[in-house]
């Protein structure tokens, strides 16, 4: 299959801007071609939707890229079929049976974090609770 940018857009739903935005950190490969010519492949949809996931999962875009690197495509998918398992039994898991922690940032500000993220999510929420201590006392 080969489709062009305003096919990717639509079936990607992801902005021109940020898919050209990914080829340049080298989270997509180039398309087949230039221009109003360039062409995309499943390829680059299936990346399209990978990188979401593995964003909610606390990797930044340069862990990503080397995700892409290491992976298979039949692993990609494996993990596009596991989130949606992930997303489709949180919709029907009661909101009050969810394991969330809450931290107060500041009054009326909230972060609610999943405890089931993943070890490297919750460092980084610590140094985010770090930094909105001091972002929230000026």
């Amino acid at each position: 299959m080969e489709i062009d940018i305003n096919e990717l857009v639509e079936k990607s739903r992801v902005p021109r801007r940020t898919i050209h935005f990914y080829v340049q950190q080298g989270l997509l490969p180039p398309a087949e071609g230039a221009g109003l010519a360039a062409r995309y492949s499943e390829e680059h949809l299936l990346r399209l939707a990978a990188i979401p996931v593995l964003r909610r999962r606390g990797l930044r875009l340069d862990e990503i890229r080397r995700e892409f690197q290491q992976r298979t495509r039949a692993q990609l998918e494996e993990l596009l079929h596991a989130a949606e398992r992930e997303r489709r039994e949180s919709e029907t898991a009661p909101w009050q049976t969810q394991n969330l922690l809450r931290y107060a940032l500041a009054p009326g500000v909230e972060l609610v974090v999943d405890a089931r993220a993943p070890a490297e999510v919750r460092k980084r929420v610590l140094r985010l609770l770090e930094q909105s201590k001091i972002i929230f006392s000026t």
